[in-house]
């Protein structure tokens, strides 16, 4: 994929600037997911084997409930550092990765790292969140954030911007994410780049 496709979305994994998507290249969030008591499947790993998920036995959790509001929030600015942190250098297998994000966000993540690391590309600069929690049901959560970045992709070798460049923008952010094995995970990021209002 060139660079000019995988900046468009940040199907949560990578896109020019930071997308804790790149995060950037984002697989596109649907629909709220719903859990269902009972249900399980795969757990992202380095290896992609299949482990059984954590399965939400109660209620649906309400966004006032802020024990878990605020866990899932700092999941989500978790799995945000954990990709700023890799994509410095281009390292997929940082461990960081697997703690904070399931598939297919992390699959993609990864992805997009290991074809920055081919052709000698990393990020440099940094991002400020503002997520929310709009809505916790089961095992699932959905947060949305509009970012600021001002993280671009640069050849390490020589420090220079990966064309085209872009100045500094807020964008919005739409990211699910999961409870698996008591913990919850960024499991899907959408990034529209410029789509939103500085600090909403």
């Amino acid at each position: 994929m060139d660079e000019t496709g995988r900046r468009a979305v940040s199907e949560g994994s990578v896109r020019r600037r930071l997308r804790p998507s790149r995060l950037l290249v984002i697989v596109a969030a649907g629909s709220l997911l719903l859990a269902a008591c009972g249900a399980s499947s795969s757990h992202a790993s380095h290896s992609s084997s299949t482990a059984p998920r954590h399965t939400s036995t109660t209620k649906a959790s309400s966004i006032s409930d802020g024990g878990t509001k605020a866990a899932v929030l700092a999941a989500y600015r978790a799995s945000s550092a954990a990709f700023e942190q890799a994509l410095t250098t281009a390292n997929a297998a940082d461990p960081a990765l697997a703690a904070t994000m399931i598939d297919p966000q992390l699959q993609s993540v990864k992805a997009n790292l290991l074809a920055d690391q081919r052709q000698g590309i990393v990020g440099r600069g940094t991002v400020t969140l503002h997520p929310k929690v709009v809505a916790i049901s089961g095992s699932t959560a959905t947060v949305v954030d509009c970012a600021y970045s001002t993280t671009e992709l640069v050849y390490q070798a020589t420090g220079k911007p990966v064309p085209p460049a872009t100045p500094p923008e807020n964008d919005g952010i739409r990211a699910t994410l999961e409870l698996t094995r008591g913990a919850w995970k960024l499991a899907k990021q959408m990034v529209t780049e410029g789509s939103c209002a500085p600090g909403s």
